[in-house]
């Protein structure tokens, strides 16, 4: 399941920094797909399987998640035997991040807030308190009228609400590798374009180590340190992640995926997956495919 890029008509006509709006449909179902814009949806009625990158989850009424920019994702309905399907009713609030922070930069310091778009990426199921505080934010914005001073209020209301880290809970693990690239010299950049480069391959500690410059005592204790996973495991999650992208988007078989992604032993591949996961390569090829 391939995802394609949208372009939001909301958007389309100007620079907007932000939509708020109230979707009605007989049941959720749309493309897989992704665009520069962030979303915060929530769920007033319906249910089915939510995929937001590599998570994939069952929703219901009163879900509340935020999307980054460029994420792919999509909610569809699951029909059920003998029971009718509930109506998909959803409020969508789309935020232009760059936009947003090119108006907010004038009035104050946006880092925090780029941070936390970039952040968003991994995608962030909202929770607790703040569910139900935004939620009615959401709501009043719907009531108010556009171009007004009280919905650009709100709007900020929920922009703080989010840079709060409180009952935020985040969809899918950072890149184990781009976390670490940022980093512009010394042995870790290095380490980790190996690790890019060959983890198809049948990575041997002594070799990691060797490319870290370092004895193989000594970089067990570095590598922990710094990644707080041992090789093995950060290893494993390098190419799960690859697997996930390879079962939404290929029709390859299971095995054959395992075999590209750097495992020879499929029972191992599939504990791995379902570890990382919470379930099985078929499960979540199923999951991600379901709506097609």
């Amino acid at each position: 399941m391939k995802a394609t890029y949208t372009l939001l008509p909301e958007f389309a006509p100007s620079q907007k920094p932000f939509v708020v709006k109230k979707i009605v449909r007989p049941y959720f179902s749309t493309d897989f797909h992704f665009h520069k814009e962030c979303q915060l949806v929530y769920v007033l009625s319906g249910s089915g399987t939510r995929i937001i990158g590599h998570s994939i989850e069952q929703f219901e009424e009163g879900d509340l998640t935020f999307v980054g920019p460029n994420v792919p994702h999509v909610w569809y309905s699951e029909s059920k035997p003998n029971e009718p399907a509930s109506e998909a009713i959803s409020l969508a609030l789309y935020i232009n991040p760059e936009t947003i922070c090119e108006h907010l930069s004038a009035l104050t310091d946006t880092m925090e807030l780029r941070q936390f778009f970039k952040e968003s990426e991994r995608g962030i199921r909202i929770c607790g308190q703040k569910k139900a505080l935004i939620t009615n934010i959401l709501k009043q914005m719907l009531a108010q009228q556009s171009g007004h001073v009280g919905i650009l209020a709100s709007f900020l209301q929920i922009l703080d609400q989010l840079l709060d880290p409180q009952e935020l809970v985040w969809l899918n693990v950072p890149d184990p590798i781009s976390t670490y690239t940022s980093q512009t010299s010394g042995r870790v950049p290095k380490l980790m374009h190996f690790i890019q480069q060959n983890f198809k391959e049948d990575i041997t500690l002594q070799q990691a180590a060797s490319v870290a410059g370092l004895q193989i005592h000594s970089f067990c204790r570095f590598f922990k340190t710094l990644t707080n996973r041992t090789f093995s495991d950060f290893l494993n999650e390098v190419r799960i992640g690859f697997a996930c992208k390879l079962l939404q988007q290929s029709d390859l078989p299971v095995t054959q995926i395992a075999l590209e992604c750097g495992y020879t032993n499929i029972s191992y591949f599939n504990r791995c997956f379902k570890k990382i996961n919470k379930m099985s390569p078929k499960a979540y090829r199923t999951a991600s495919v379901a709506k097609n």
